[in-house]
């Protein structure tokens, strides 16, 4: 007997769609997972906002709200980001893996931009010592840790969170998967040259969305009207 193919995701019912499951989503990874699938829960994107301050805190939040890499967040320049709030994600001398590229940030990202003092003698963002940016992820994050009491968590789960909650706010999964940067494959991926610059927006004004209903703890009804 010939086993049965699964079927494709958008030919699936409604409620058995991938996206539409959001009890992960709200409520993190499933006991005994794999590390590598961890993501945070409601309650625990709650207290890390709450208790993530200062320059690492800010890039804690930047990370839940754009979906980069850490690396990437932490390099950005004060020239990268327009005043309308585009940050252009710039790759490195070689084709990087994961880069957003060109994104127009929503409000509660750009309100953060806005709060970080500018200094005249270094050009970033999230500033660190002397004229770099901040590397002191280690000391930083377990510092986080004794304030939340959470563990068994990494930075990078922010970027998997992120991208859980796009589907969770029904990002269209191509969408969501252009925001984290990731390379489409086979003859879409060479001859589909669109920017998906106004589509980007869209998905990362949702996932904004979403966060701050999160933060409001009325999160089910921000899903329950996205969905109709």
């Amino acid at each position: 007997m010939v086993a049965r193919k699964p079927a494709p995701e958008e030919s699936r019912p409604h409620d058995q769609h991938p996206s539409r499951h959001s009890s992960v989503a709200c409520h993190g990874s499933l006991p005994g997972a794999d590390p590598r699938e961890r993501i945070l829960s409601d309650d625990e994107i709650r207290l890390v906002w709450t208790k993530a301050t200062g320059t690492f805190g800010d890039m804690v939040k930047m990370l839940l709200l754009t979906a980069q890499r850490r690396e990437k967040v932490a390099s950005m320049k004060w020239e990268d980001v327009s005043v309308d709030g585009t940050w252009l994600v710039k790759n490195g001398v070689k084709r990087e893996k994961g880069t957003g590229g060109e994104l127009v940030l929503p409000s509660m990202a750009v309100d953060i931009l806005r709060s970080r003092p500018r200094l005249n003698s270094n050009p970033y963002v999230f500033a660190g010592r002397g004229d770099g940016y901040f590397i002191g992820w280690g000391k930083a994050k377990a510092a986080l840790d004794a304030a939340t009491g959470m563990t068994g968590w990494t930075l990078h789960d922010c970027r998997k969170t992120a991208r859980s909650l796009m589907s969770r706010a029904s990002v269209h999964p191509d969408i969501a998967e252009r925001v984290l940067g990731h390379v489409q494959q086979g003859v879409l991926g060479t001859y589909d040259r669109h920017a998906y610059k106004e589509e980007k927006r869209e998905a990362l004004r949702m996932l904004a969305g979403l966060v701050e209903s999160i933060l409001r703890n009325d999160a089910d009804k921000k899903v329950r009207r996205l969905r109709g």
